[in-house]
């Protein structure tokens, strides 16, 4: 009986530690999707497919109840204020109308810093998981 021999100096050289695949991650899907991410994989195995859709794949996390109520309460204000404006303006009360548009900006500023502050919430989260 032949022996196996281990440290066979002409097969294949081991990969390195960061290109080990190690941690198997179990996923189910319906008989539908399966089908759906067979066909979009293509000629491709479909862990890889998977495995490469995971890690490049672009997925917001979604925004809290609370914040999502404080910007829904700001966009109303403006709203308010916009029509106030209008209002002013077809009155004639042009000095109303003026302090109205300014209250408008203000709120219009705050709701883009909001904007800008889940953004970077987002691009922070994303930088994290490309970690």
């Amino acid at each position: 009986m032949a022996k196996h021999v281990i440290n066979n100096p002409g097969g294949r050289k081991p990969l390195p530690e960061e290109e080990k695949y190690g941690k198997p991650i179990p996923v189910r899907f319906t008989p539908k999707q399966f089908i759906r991410i067979k066909r979009k994989a293509g000629e491709m195995p479909i862990s890889t497919y998977i495995r490469e859709g995971a890690l490049h794949a672009i997925v917001r996390q979604p925004v809290s109840k609370e914040l999502m109520k404080e910007i829904r309460g700001l966009n109303n204000l403006g709203t308010n204020i916009n029509t106030l404006v209008k209002l002013a303006y077809q009155a004639g009360l042009m000095t109303i109308a003026d302090k109205a548009n300014e209250a408008l900006d203000g709120v219009n500023a705050i709701l883009h810093q909001a904007r800008l502050k889940i953004k970077e919430k987002e691009d922070n989260d994303e930088s994290k998981n490309q970690s």
